[in-house]
């Protein structure tokens, strides 16, 4: 069946698409990235297009839904189109200790890019790589997760259709090489500067971007293909761009991979006090802990609920994004705060994210408008409490007047079932790192993650999600995997330091008791006075 011709509209472009796949696969082939929060199935309604007709009859598709199957033309709204922030002021804090070896360096403009791959958010940082500086950043949505919200959905995508191996590489290949040309771009660069690149992120978007099967992560034992750091030519890759070495990081298991052992390098996990646990807070939660110079780690299926993944209102923690939620009057809407950099009133919130979620259901839950098991209470009436079309409970925080796209900004009792799962997996993690490293609490957290950025610790605390301790004990970093790539990409010890780091691995794969005791994490500890 030969190509069918698409044009699209606004930009007037046209390209030659493959008939019999949907529309958002062909337009992700082409380097077109649309928001799909539901992956794919039809239901979120955000990648739609607008259908034209040459008979006026115009009408909007869900681009994920709608099979290629003769020529087409389209128009793309700009709240369809996949979301991205670039960022002047780097969100990410470089330790003193390697900022301070590049004082004596005159700082010759030398380009490379430091990108965290996580299975949700894609983080690219552009470097003076003689400065050891930041340029400036973008966070992107990872399209992948059209095939899957998790590693697991992927390497299984990847079982059932060998070519989807290529397919998932190529789209991840674009979307960093699109990142790239953006930054270039926002500060007047020439696209074949960029003289290297490091990558790291947990072991399955490695094989990928590496086009290495992960299918033996995705059955017992969950070993890797491979476990030591490689470079890579970009244009072995698939990217357009100047050729340039790609550095990946070192992997310790199937589930703990080069972006852990690079968030411990940023915070030079070696040289902290015992009993300081790191945990990076992703739809992938990994752990290591430092007890007696030695190193436990273990990793965790959060779920991508913490990143604004999979919610009924989602969203990454850019522009419109709430951030936090209070509930000072039980008769009144909750107020809220979101991510607003232009700090105007006309800016309207769009959407949840990770620590929006969080922050709301430990507000819930100290007001007691949900129980300690999850469930919506019956027992009061209250002007935020709704039932929607098929009767089920939401928690409206935003109504329809004063949200960005005009829709209700809501809670609904699934969401509130995805942070449960999330805060189990990730607390049942701990106990049995703490039991195998035979201390009984830690000293110290430190939370890794893009999701550290607005975190409450006291919301981490109420809901169970770590184990209660002083405030002052508790540290938010932010994206510390992307510091750690930033100092690899600058000083090849760090990268010599990691290959050298020994790990002892606590396998909750194989562990029998390890669904008991998430079972029993699932409720809410008893609620703080």
């Amino acid at each position: 069946m030969s190509n069918k011709n698409l044009h699209i509209l606004p930009h007037d472009k046209n390209i030659k698409i493959k008939p019999g796949k949907s529309l958002i696969e062909s337009l992700m082939n082409q380097g077109i990235f649309l928001r799909s929060d539901c992956g794919g199935k039809g239901i979120c309604g955000k990648c739609r297009v607008k259908k034209i007709s040459n008979n006026g009859d115009n009408k909007f598709i869900n681009s994920c839904t709608y099979m290629v199957s003769k020529n087409l033309q389209i128009e793309i709204p700009e709240s369809s189109m996949q979301s991205c922030h670039i960022l002047n002021k780097a969100p990410v804090s470089l330790p003193e200790i390697f900022t301070n070896s590049f004082k004596k360096n005159n700082g010759k403009k030398c380009h490379g890019v430091a990108v965290d791959l996580g299975t949700t958010t894609i983080a690219i940082y552009l470097i003076n790589t003689d400065r050891g500086k930041i340029l400036s950043s973008l966070a992107i949505k990872n399209p992948q997760s059209f095939y899957g919200d998790d590693v697991m959905s992927r390497i299984s995508a990847i079982g059932q259709e060998k070519k989807k191996l290529r397919t998932l590489q190529k789209i991840v290949v674009k979307a960093i090489e699109w990142g790239i040309k953006e930054l270039l771009t926002s500060l007047d660069l020439k696209k074949n500067t960029i003289s290297q690149m490091v990558a790291v992120g947990n072991p399955t978007m490695i094989h990928i971007l590496t086009g290495i099967d992960p299918k033996p992560i995705g059955i017992s034992p969950h070993q890797p293909a491979f476990y030591e750091a490689k470079s890579i030519q970009s244009n072995e890759l698939g990217f357009k761009l100047e050729n340039f070495p790609i550095q990946t990081l070192p992997q310790v298991s199937g589930f703990i991979g080069g972006d852990i052992l690079s968030a411990a390098i940023a915070i030079d996990l070696e040289n902290k006090p015992d009993g300081t646990l790191l945990v990076d807070l992703g739809t992938n939660g990994e752990l290591v802990l430092k007890v007696n110079n030695r190193f436990y780690a273990t990793s965790c299926a959060t779920g991508p609920a913490f990143e604004g993944a999979c919610l009924s209102c989602g969203m990454q923690a850019i522009p419109g994004a709430i951030t936090g939620v209070h509930i000072k009057n039980l008769q009144e809407l909750p107020e809220y705060t979101f991510v607003n950099p232009l700090n105007t009133s006309g800016q309207r919130p769009a959407g949840i994210c990770g620590t929006g979620i969080i922050s709301a259901v430990a507000q819930l839950y100290k007001n007691k408008i949900i129980k300690p098991d999850g469930a919506f209470t019956k027992d009061i009436i209250l002007p935020a409490l709704k039932k929607n079309s098929s009767g089920k409970i939401q928690y409206i925080i935003v109504p329809e007047k004063f949200s960005r796209d005009g829709s209700e900004i809501f809670i609904s009792q699934k969401d509130i079932r995805s942070v449960q799962l999330g805060k189990a997996a990730l607390s049942t993690a701990i106990k049995f790192l703490l039991k195998k490293a035979k201390i009984d609490k830690p000293e110290k957290i430190i939370i890794a993650g893009a999701l550290g950025t607005f975190l409450d610790k006291n919301d981490m605390i109420t809901l169970g999600m770590i184990p209660s301790m002083a405030p002052d004990k508790i540290e938010t970093a932010g994206n510390l995997a992307g510091v750690g790539a930033i100092m690899v990409l600058c000083n090849e010890i760090y990268l010599k330091k990691l290959i050298e780091m020994k790990i002892d691995i606590v396998d909750l794969t194989c562990n029998q008791n390890f669904q008991n005791t998430f079972i029993k994490s699932l409720g809410f500890p008893p609620c703080p006075k």
